[in-house]
């Protein structure tokens, strides 16, 4: 057997291999949702090896057993899994083989905590505004910026709270950074907090100071 070790951004991960490169085990250090779930092989998966998975909070990890029979995968690169898994703010219930279709046999719960999304307000009509940007080069982009504001506001699912942003919606006539003309491309459009009491010309200058592409 091997063991391997990365690490990411999240944390330590460890990966457990035999002698033939099956894995047989993974352990992953980072903060995560509880779970507690079983996962049994689809004809997707290269070995015929079901895999016992559990989060704790802090990590998470599975460990893999043999499993002779498979199911069609009906392009979902996973097998049928039955247990439950709390990622983000989401409760997820699964109790079989998803198809990718309407009425799959997985649910999920929102916690108390979660946030939904209920209203979004254009708060202005769209006005035009030259707009610069100098590169590192020391090249300048002149661009016009076509603005709007915009409020949207968010409330608890099971709890009394909101929350409301303000921002400006920005499209540019041209791309705007240093990857413009790139096959990455630059920025054609973005958006921009605003502050208590500004206008949405005085966020557009703010981010002209402020923001890099």
């Amino acid at each position: 057997m091997k063991l391997l070790k990365n690490k990411e951004r999240n944390g330590w991960n460890f990966l457990l291999l035999s002698k033939d490169r099956i894995e047989l085990a993974w352990l992953s250090l980072e903060l995560s949702g509880l779970q507690l779930e079983v996962e049994f092989p689809s004809d997707w998966h290269e070995h015929r090896r079901g895999w016992f998975k559990l989060g704790f909070g802090f990590c998470r990890g599975a460990i893999s057993f043999p499993w002779p029979w498979t199911v069609e995968d009906h392009y979902q690169c996973s097998g049928p899994r039955f247990g439950f898994q709390f990622y983000s703010d989401l409760l997820w219930i699964r109790w079989g083989k998803d198809k990718g279709q309407r009425g799959d046999p997985h649910k999920a719960f929102y916690m108390p905590w979660s946030w939904k999304h209920r209203e979004h307000k254009i708060l202005t009509e769209p006005e035009s505004h030259p707009y610069t940007y100098t590169l590192r080069s020391g090249k300048v982009q002149n661009r016009v910026a076509t603005i709007k504001a915009e409020s949207r506001r968010w409330t608890r699912f099971w709890l009394p709270y909101k929350m409301v942003h303000q921002s400006i919606d920005i499209e540019f006539n041209d791309e705007v950074g240093e990857r413009s003309g790139s096959w990455k491309g630059g920025c054609i459009g973005c958006s921009y907090d605003m502050l208590p009491g500004e206008a949405p010309l005085d966020t557009l200058r703010r981010m002209e100071r402020e923001r890099k592409f």
